[in-house]
């Protein structure tokens, strides 16, 4: 039980870390004034990487409790 707790943390920590990393490269394009299609295919990708990461927490933290 301890290792599975233990393991969950880690889990968390790098989905955590993940979504961090995420928000600041949506927040860098949407400082921008101009997107490039390319662009805003990146932004729109991140974002929903974003949200599934965003999900896989929750879910995580719900299954923790």
């Amino acid at each position: 039980m301890a290792k599975q707790t233990f393991d969950s943390r880690i889990t968390l920590e790098r989905l955590e870390q993940r979504h961090r990393v995420l928000k600041m490269q949506v927040d860098d394009l949407d400082k921008r004034v101009f997107l490039t299609p390319a662009e805003q295919l990146e932004a729109t990708d991140l974002k929903k990487k974003k949200l599934a990461m965003k999900d896989a927490i929750q879910a995580l933290r719900s299954h923790s409790n």
